[in-house]
């Protein structure tokens, strides 16, 4: 096979395609080197026999850029919408030393039901564990697993 220099300027098209077309339009850089990386072991891994090396790039390359959309979604989760652009959730944890703790986090649950404003306050405020609430609440685990679910997809939605 020919240079892999040759290679990459070949797929680069490919690869801006792919970041298009998941619509990705923050970081679009960090998504091309993602791109060049799966490229690159794409061509490392190769073999004629089991497939033509488009097919196979094509399949790495969006494959790896999907688990690199995949990871930052987790990060941000971890991220506090507290504090936005903080990027660490220790940084941006509630102390008791906090004025105004309580009011500051009421700010965040307005729109939120009336179990998901307790999950708020019972995480951040009171810092208890999942099985924590459950008990306290009389609920499922699986119950306040759903509460969280729907929170942070409607605080998500609600800071964007």
């Amino acid at each position: 096979m020919e240079e892999f220099s040759a290679i990459a300027e070949q797929y680069t098209p490919m690869i801006n395609r792919i970041i298009r077309s998941l619509m990705i339009y923050k970081n679009q850089d960090d998504y091309f080197q993602i791109g060049l990386i799966a490229l690159w072991d794409a061509y490392s891994l190769y073999n004629p026999e089991k497939g033509s090396f488009l097919s196979i790039a094509y399949s790495m390359v969006k494959g790896r850029i999907l688990h690199g959309l995949r990871d930052e979604t987790k990060t941000n989760l971890l991220v506090s919408p507290f504090e936005p652009g903080s990027g660490q959730i220790e940084n941006t944890l509630i102390t008791e030393d906090t004025p105004f703790q309580h009011e500051y986090l009421l700010a965040y649950c307005e729109g939120l039901t009336e179990s998901q404003k307790n999950w708020v306050l019972l995480t951040f405020d009171a810092q208890l564990t999942i099985s924590e609430i459950a008990e306290q609440q009389n609920v499922t685990i699986a119950a306040v697993k759903s509460w969280r679910r729907s929170t942070l997809k409607k605080l998500r939605t609600s800071l964007k």
